[in-house]
């Protein structure tokens, strides 16, 4: 049995624009964990959000499954005036990143070492 968790980040909520979320997960994401991280990020497209960073620090794994839904959510806020979604995943954690790498979404979505970087990112460019 895996381990997983997300969850909205309200500490930091004060600090960004209205239509950025942010989510932070842990754990593997895996086939099992997929639904609830879709639905997550389902919620907050369909919540009017453009953008979103996903905090991913705390993932120890991450398969296909969960890739899918993550390019899935990206073409799904890019339908919206150019929305955007941006991962978390810290420098230390090489298999994530290169679980990432290998399949090739670093063009789709934007990858970050920290989410004070993800978070200056976006608010530079909107």
């Amino acid at each position: 049995m895996s381990f997983f968790y997300i969850g909205d980040n309200d500490a930091v909520g004060s600090a960004c624009d209205d239509d950025v979320g942010i989510l932070v997960a842990g754990g593997e994401l895996d086939y099992a964990a997929t639904p609830q991280l879709s639905e997550q990020l389902a919620d907050h497209i369909n919540a009017g959000m453009t953008r979103l960073v996903l905090d991913l620090s705390s993932v120890t794994f991450i398969d296909s499954t969960a890739i899918g839904a993550l390019v899935g959510a990206v073409m799904r806020m890019q339908e919206r005036d150019g929305g955007s979604l941006s991962v978390v995943c810290a420098q230390e954690n090489r298999r994530v990143l290169r679980i990432f790498e290998i399949a090739g979404i670093e063009s789709m979505i934007a990858v970050h070492y920290s989410r004070e970087e993800a978070l200056s990112a976006l608010m530079m460019a909107g």
